[in-house]
């Protein structure tokens, strides 16, 4: 089975990844890491670098951990990490959360609601 983490280059997307990786060691699954940005990556804070990417796989690898990286552009991350994780056939999906005001939610959205909401798979909201 493949369990699925969305992940961003923060301490948010670390602890979902954490929690994501000690769950398929022990239930022996694939790890399918998905990095969207929404522009032009070099300008996208949301962005994973190729050290970054490095530096996660190398240390997972190191413990076990099968994984597949996709790092993908989207206007919409909800529906870009949504897709990714359908098309990969995910069991289960891992997503880092932020304390967000009632105002700035109102305002501005918010990709983790979307996410829970829209999802066809089990999701997992962990926090640092």
């Amino acid at each position: 089975m493949t369990i699925a983490v969305a992940c961003r280059p923060d301490e948010y997307g670390r602890a979902a990844l954490a929690w994501a990786a000690a769950h398929a060691r022990t239930q022996h699954d694939t790890l399918l890491i998905v990095n969207v940005n929404r522009a032009d990556p070099r300008l996208d804070g949301g962005h994973a670098r190729g050290d970054h990417i490095q530096d996660l796989t190398e240390a997972l690898k190191a413990d076990g951990v099968a994984l597949e990286v996709r790092q993908v552009t989207g206007e919409n991350v909800s529906d870009a990490v949504l897709f990714e994780v359908e098309q990969a056939g995910a069991s289960l999906l891992v997503i880092g959360v932020r304390p967000r005001s009632p105002v700035g939610k109102m305002l501005m959205g918010s990709v983790a609601q979307s996410i829970l909401l829209d999802s066809q798979v089990p999701v997992v909201a962990v926090k640092p």
